[in-house]
């Protein structure tokens, strides 16, 4: 197995990458060095290219590299996404022989080029939320959950009765809002004070939003807290055990598409022989929560 596992993550991670696009014009990658790690050298057999692909040649994945450590550009070098979900989809593509090619899209943006069919798949930290189902299909990868985040000395947000009355920043358009809405909504119901959400289009935004004191908290997917929390400069701090980690992030196809089961069953692979593990534990995250 651990063979197989190397084999598989020198093919997504070794190939060079040629030129970057907009939300339009796709970038192609057929694999890429991280920053995190380097590549191993060998082959491993490939599955044929599945049914279903708008270009039987190459896997073209809509995705927000904003979104550390599973989506994002590192440094000055923006034709090469990296992280979790970028190194991911490039194992996915390599296991089915194609090359895997980018549509850089905004995170609002993701499910209406998907539906447009400006890609084949969207693998860029989406919830399975029951509103994303009813529209498109899903295999999920990843287990998640809302994390919060407050400014350093923070003494008055320990638990989710703390946000009553609170402002939250959140990167809108999304489930975490979602949460804060029904949150805020049973606060009024029970005659306490509402939440003042503030949604930004970035999370850079929400961050700031905390630092520059407009909100007291903000809310962001678990996986991605230990990233900005670091990079705040002591600016930040963690608050555990807010919310349930029950959800669980998806790699989405169009409704009824012929790819869908081919994208779920190459998940399962990359699952079951540790791919996925060995870039879950490359970006920092904890691979005992990669779905089975």
């Amino acid at each position: 197995m651990r063979k197989t596992l190397v084999t598989l993550a020198a093919i997504a991670l070794a190939t060079t990458l040629a030129a970057c696009g907009d939300s339009s014009t796709p970038t192609t990658a057929g694999g890429a060095t991280s920053g995190s790690g380097s590549a191993s050298s060998g082959t491993a057999p490939a599955a044929a290219a599945p049914t279903g692909l708008i270009d039987s040649a190459s896997l073209s994945v809509c995705i927000d590299p904003e979104y550390a450590p599973l989506e994002y550009f590192e440094g000055t070098d923006t034709s090469n996404p990296v992280g979790f979900d970028a190194d991911s989809a490039r194992a996915l593509g390599a296991l089915w022989g194609v090359e895997t090619t980018w549509q850089i899209t905004s995170f609002d943006g993701l499910m209406p080029a998907l539906q447009a069919q400006r890609c084949d798949i969207v693998w860029s930290g989406l919830y399975t939320s029951a509103e994303r189902l009813a529209v498109a299909d899903a295999a999920p990868y990843l287990k998640t959950g809302p994390g919060l985040l407050v400014a350093a000395g923070t003494t008055d947000i320990t638990d989710a009765d703390s946000l009553s009355g609170k402002t939250v920043a959140v990167q809108g358009g999304g489930a975490n809002e979602a949460t804060l809405q029904t949150l805020s909504d049973e606060f009024t119901a029970a005659g306490k004070e509402p939440i003042t959400i503030q949604p930004y289009p970035k999370v850079a935004e929400t961050v700031a939003a905390v630092t520059n004191g407009k909100a007291q908290a903000l809310i962001e997917t678990d996986v991605a807290v230990g990233d900005i929390v670091a990079k705040s400069g002591g600016a930040l701090a963690a608050v555990a055990g807010v919310f349930p980690t029950e959800t669980e992030f998806g790699v989405f196809t169009t409704k009824g598409s012929a790819l869908t089961p081919s994208v779920a069953a190459g998940i399962k692979t990359l699952a079951s022989d540790g791919t996925l593990a060995t870039i879950a534990t490359t970006y920092g995250l904890d691979p005992t929560k990669i779905a089975s």
